[in-house]
């Protein structure tokens, strides 16, 4: 098919199609009928369920590898085509029948699928403090942290919580949050605390919360990483001070966690996406030192971030032989020195 001849209504033609539908009919069984569904992952290797279909946006990610987009990026991933060709696909393929709710079309089950992410700030703070309450009284959630080299001061300065998985929903009705405004920000999920079970994580703007991200304590809970549905940030780049002439870069949630505890000014990715929007967060920064995972995600990423950035600018930082990435050296008791020889090497091929 010839791009230049392509006058199909994109819109119309995702609607017909919606995400969901196309990934379970490419064999990926989804968890849940909300606005929000997961499951196993078709393009890495994983058995935790990474990966997230958002029906208000139509839009996925895979917390694990990255990959994200809407249903034709999806298409051309896994059929391994372009874009004409993942159109062409999508318009022979017959539109899922989709079973009506019981409640009928504008019934309570449907709510979730219409429903927005509202970044209310007042609410997520309100929220992380009852997390934060939460890790006080959770001393298998500290020792948790404190075996990722995350102790108590590091914790607390970075206003990190714990959600048990109960109480959120009377802890914020008690605060005057009512049921709608509850379920708009995305914490509950199919009835239940998004972040159940995890080290939860705020992204800050001065000193409000607008963004949540959390990593599971214990092994059975599935997915081991959440995030609120939407746009994510480069998370601590609002705490990074502004004289600050250099910067780290990690790609995950605990590798950020892992420098910032160490006291060094670090921002993370979030995954090997968006990398144009990240080099744009960090103008003004006179050397970017790339400390992504090493696998090939990870090489890659920090291989485009580096074009993006310019090499005057950008330098990888190659961790010793064996280490897959930050947050593991944050387990080892000369860790941080480790990490710290490596940044000294990269600042040394920069002179």
């Amino acid at each position: 098919m010839n791009a230049a001849r392509i006058t199909v209504d994109i819109a119309a033609l995702k609607q017909r199609h919606p995400l969901g539908d196309v990934v379970e009919a490419a064999g990926v069984k989804l968890r849940g009928r909300g606005r929000v569904r997961q499951g196993v992952c078709p393009f890495h290797e994983e058995s935790e369920g990474s990966f997230t279909v958002y029906a208000d946006t139509q839009k996925f990610y895979c917390f694990g590898c990255g990959e994200g987009g809407d249903v034709l990026d999806f298409i051309q991933r896994t059929d391994g085509v372009d874009l004409p060709e993942a159109i062409r696909r999508l318009e022979n393929a017959a539109p899922a029948r989709r079973p009506s709710s019981p409640a009928g079309p504008a019934g309570p089950a449907s709510a979730p699928h219409t429903l927005p992410t509202d970044r209310d700030a007042t609410l997520l703070g309100a929220a992380m403090r009852c997390y934060q309450r939460q890790l006080h009284h959770s001393e298998a959630a500290q020792r948790y942290l404190a075996a990722r080299g995350i102790d108590a001061p590091a914790a607390h300065r970075l206003g990190l919580g714990y959600a048990s998985g109960h109480g959120l929903r009377d802890w914020l009705t008690q605060a005057g949050f009512d049921d709608r405004r509850i379920l708009r920000s995305g914490l509950i999920c199919d009835g239940r605390d998004r972040f159940g079970g995890m080290i939860v994580v705020p992204d800050l703007v001065g000193n409000r919360v607008h963004w949540l991200a959390g990593r599971a304590v214990w092994p059975e809970v599935l997915p081991r990483f959440q995030a609120l549905p939407g746009p994510k940030p480069v998370l601590g780049l609002s705490r990074l001070a502004a004289p600050t002439p250099w910067v780290v870069v990690a790609e995950g949630l605990f590798d950020w966690l892992v420098l910032s505890a160490w006291g060094l000014p670090a921002v993370a990715a979030l995954g090997t996406q968006g990398m144009d929007k990240l080099a744009s967060s960090l103008q003004g920064r006179q050397r970017v030192f790339l400390a992504f995972d090493a696998d090939q995600a990870g090489s890659d990423a920090a291989r485009q971030l580096g074009a993006l950035l310019g090499p005057h600018r950008a330098r990888v930082v190659t961790l010793p032989a064996g280490v897959g990435d930050v947050a593991e050296l944050g387990t080892r008791p000369d860790g941080r020195s480790i990490f710290l020889d490596s940044l000294q090497r990269a600042a040394r091929l920069a002179r």
